[in-house]
C-alpha cells in the first residue's frame, strides 16, 4: 500500500484508530473499535484491516499484547487526507479577538502574550520567532507626549511599527524641542536599511548625541537598543510545563531531552526558521532537531503588510490534537498579522 492510496475502509479504520489514540493515549484494539464506533464491521474484519495497515506501515503495535497506534507514516496520512476541520468555539474566538483589540501595549508585550494565549488554548508548549529588523527600512520616528513627563516613542519601518516605548522625562519638554529631535532623527535615518545602522549611521548619531539634550539621547538609545535586540529573531516560549500533562513525556529521558531543546535558543531558532511559508505540520523525524523527533510541530507565519516577519508554533507529542491545534495556530497567526499591520 502506498501513501494516499488506501481504500475507503482502511482510511476509516486508520482515522478511527488515530482519533481514539489521540483522545485516550491507549493502544486501540479491534474489539474497542467495534464496541465504541458503529462502523458496521465485525471485530474480525477490523482486525484484518488493522493488520494490513500495520503491514503497510500506517499502524504499529507497541507491545505484543497491546492494540495498535499510528506510526509516523500513519499520522502523516491522517493530517494530509483524513484530519477533520475543527472550528474554534465562540469562547475561543472571543478570547483571541478581545486580546488583539488592545492597541496600547508595547510590541514585546504583545508577542509575549501571544505565545501565552497560544499555550493556554492548545495546552502544549508554544514558541515564537519574533520579528527581525534585518530586511526592514527605517521610515520615521515619532515622539508623542502623553503627559508633561511621559513620552511615547514610536519607531516605524516599512514593515510597520517595530517598537513603541513610553519613557519618563526628567522635566517637561516643549513641543518645539520634540519636533527638532524628530527632525534630526528622521533626516539621518529615513530610507536607510536597518542592517546598515551598525556602521557610519551610528557614528553620526553619537556625534549628534553630544550636541543635543537628554530627550535626544533617550530616543537614540532606544533606537540603538532596538537594533541590538532585533538584529536576530528573539525566541518567545510559554507553556513548557504543559508537556508534563502528556504520558509520552513521563519518561525522564524523553522529558529531559525536550527540556534541553527548550533551553537551547539556537536549536529552537533552527527548528522554526527552517519552516516554509504558510501553515506547516512536521511529524516525528520530519523535524530536523533530534530532540524534537518524538514530537510534532505545527507552525504558521505572521506578516506585516504582506511580508513575513516571524513564526509562531506549537510543539507537542506526535499524539497531538492536530485539528484543534491547526485551527488555533492559524487563527492566532492571522489575527497577529492583522494587528501588527494595523499599527
Amino acid at each position: 500500500m502506498s501513501r494516499r492510496e488506501l481504500d475507503p475502509r482502511k482510511e476509516l479504520i486508520l482515522k478511527v484508530v488515530t482519533d481514539d489514540y489521540i483522545e485516550s493515549a491507549e493502544p486501540v484494539g479491534s474489539r474497542t473499535i467495534a464496541r465504541k464506533y458503529n462502523l458496521g464491521l465485525s471485530p474480525a474484519t477490523i482486525r484484518n484491516e488493522m493488520a494490513d495497515l500495520e503491514e503497510g506501515g500506517y499502524l504499529k503495535q507497541p507491545h505484543v499484547s497491546a492494540g495498535r497506534i499510528p506510526s509516523q507514516q500513519g499520522y502523516r496520512y491522517y493530517v494530509d487526507a483524513l484530519m477533520p476541520q475543527k472550528e474554534l468555539t465562540e469562547e475561543e474566538l472571543t478570547l483571541i479577538r478581545s486580546y488583539f483589540e488592545d492597541r496600547s501595549r508595547e510590541i514585546d508585550s504583545i508577542l509575549q502574550q501571544t505565545v501565552k494565549i497560544l499555550a493556554q488554548l492548545t495546552r502544549y508548549p508554544s514558541i515564537m520567532l519574533g520579528p527581525t529588523l534585518k530586511p526592514a527600512v527605517f521610515k520615521h520616528v515619532q515622539l508623542i507626549p502623553l503627559s508633561a513627563r511621559d513620552l511615547l516613542i514610536l519607531i516605524v519601518t516599512d514593515m510597520g511599527i517595530i517598537e513603541n516605548r513610553v519613557i519618563a522625562l526628567d522635566s517637561p519638554v516643549a513641543q518645539g524641542d520634540l519636533d527638532r529631535v524628530s527632525y534630526i532623527l528622521n533626516k539621518r535615518l529615513r530610507g536607510r536599511p536597518f542592517i546598515d545602522f551598525k556602521s557610519s549611521v551610528l557614528r553620526e548619531l553619537r556625534e549628534e548625541i553630544k550636541a543635543n539634550n537628554g530627550i535626544f539621547q533617550k530616543a537614540v538609545n532606544l533606537i540603538l537598543n532596538t537594533l541590538e535586540t532585533r538584529d536576530k529573531e528573539r525566541i518567545y516560549l510559554d507553556g513548557i510545563i504543559n508537556i508534563l500533562d502528556h504520558p509520552e513525556f513521563k519518561q525522564v529521558e524523553k522529558f529531559k531531552l525536550l527540556m534541553e531543546l527548550m533551553e537551547e535558543e539556537e536549536k529552537l531558532y533552527r527548528l522554526l526558521s527552517s519552516r516554509q511559508q504558510g501553515l506547516k505540520i512536521s511529524i516525528g523525524e520530519e523535524n530536523q532537531e533530534e530532540a524534537a523527533q518524538e514530537c510534532s510541530l505545527i507552525t504558521a507565519n505572521y506578516e506585516v503588510g504582506g511580508q513575513v516577519v516571524g513564526t509562531i508554533g506549537v510543539l507537542g507529542p506526535t499524539r497531538m490534537e492536530y485539528a484543534h491545534v491547526v485551527s488555533v495556530v492559524d487563527y492566532i497567526a492571522q489575527k497577529l498579522s492583522e494587528f501588527l499591520s494595523s499599527l
